[in-house]
């Protein structure tokens, strides 16, 4: 059994795939699996990963495309190692990530393992280091805690879990496979589900008190500014919303709701909504000014977040949840359309120059 089964979806990456799979092969813990799993690619992606059949610990899967999630759920049913690890195939990892991550989830016997890392801003040729605020290393219940409640939902206070970036994300956790495949946890289709990954991420913390968190930034997330300003997703609202309803059944299930239900309503409100407005104005989204005011008067519309809309838990947050639980109250569509065409246009001149 290898120690690491690292499982790299890949579709359409042949820019990338070889300085991601070659930070895979050159890792300081030698004693591993790696799935390259190609996911219908229409570029030269498929060719490029059975080059590095020649060496024996990698293995190529083709499939029919699914998305993230499924090819995700594709590398876990054949993976044999006692860990899982999952790495995009347009990122690239640190050499001593995976020794450091089977070396102290072995010595606390941890479930899971979460870690930071450091997001590559590849238009401005810089990197940020984007840590957790919490004291590393942590294995207390305390912490874990914390943790999936910033999952499920924001802090209503002006906290340093805010500027969190990517906490939900499949990479940023190492799995003991054993433990994963009992739990039965899977990754949902991203062509449905908004944040696939997020849902499972929350089940898993809520699975286990055995949860370990390390200092170390070992993983390199491929960042580009441009994306957020020119990148339209139709049908955002209602996949965001879907995603919502998932982790709301399930924290009903589990009997946590009562515990976080207004917590993540919050999230709906604050994430979802918000987000999805932003989204309207992307310059990706072609739509004449009828079309989109329809969208934005649909997510105002939207059922969930009208129930969201009425929770009191941000009415004492930031100045920001202020406003925005403000605008998304009043149902008012000319004024709310007009607030993030402003807004929008701020926010993608500012995410420019980052």
């Amino acid at each position: 059994m290898p120690k690491v089964s690292v499982i790299v979806p890949v579709y359409n990456v042949e820019k990338y795939l070889a300085q991601c799979v070659e930070s895979i092969l050159t890792q300081t813990l030698t004693d591993i699996e790696v799935l390259l799993i190609n996911d219908a690619s229409t570029d030269h992606s498929l060719s490029l990963a059975r080059a590095y059949e020649k060496d024996s610990r990698v293995v190529v899967l083709d499939k029919p495309h699914g998305g993230l999630g499924d090819t995700r759920n594709y590398g876990v049913a054949r993976a044999t190692g006692k860990y899982l690890a999952f790495v995009d195939a347009d990122d690239w990892i640190d050499p001593e990530m995976l020794q450091n991550l089977y070396s102290s989830a072995e010595k606390c016997a941890a479930d899971m393992v979460v870690f930071n890392f450091v997001r590559e801003n590849m238009l401005a040729d810089e990197h940020r280091v984007c840590k957790l605020p919490v004291s590393f290393p942590s294995f207390d219940r305390e912490t874990r805690d914390t943790l999936l409640m910033e999952l499920i939902g924001p802090d209503p206070s002006d906290s340093a879990w805010r500027q969190t970036e990517m906490l939900g994300c499949a990479w940023r956790r190492f799995f003991r496979r054993e433990w994963f495949a009992k739990n039965h946890l899977s990754y949902f289709n991203e062509q449905e589900i908004m944040l696939e990954d997020l849902p499972v991420s929350i089940m898993a913390h809520c699975l286990t008190d055995r949860v370990l968190i390390l200092g170390g930034a070992y993983y390199h997330y491929r960042y580009n500014p441009e994306s957020l300003s020119t990148r339209y997703r139709p049908r955002k609202m209602e996949m965001m919303t879907a995603c919502f309803t998932v982790v709301r059944d399930f924290l009903q299930k589990n009997d946590l709701y009562d515990r976080y239900g207004e917590r993540h309503l919050a999230w709906l409100l604050r994430s979802a909504a918000h987000s999805s407005l932003v989204n309207c104005f992307s310059s990706g989204n072609t739509a004449d000014f009828g079309a989109r005011y329809r969208e934005v008067r649909g997510i105002l519309r939207n059922p969930a977040l009208r129930q969201a809309a009425h929770s009191d838990y941000l009415k004492n947050g930031t100045r920001a949840d202020r406003i925005i639980l403000r605008m998304i109250r009043s149902k008012n569509t000319p004024a709310v359309y007009l607030f993030y065409r402003i807004y929008s246009n701020m926010l993608f001149k500012n995410a420019r120059k980052k």
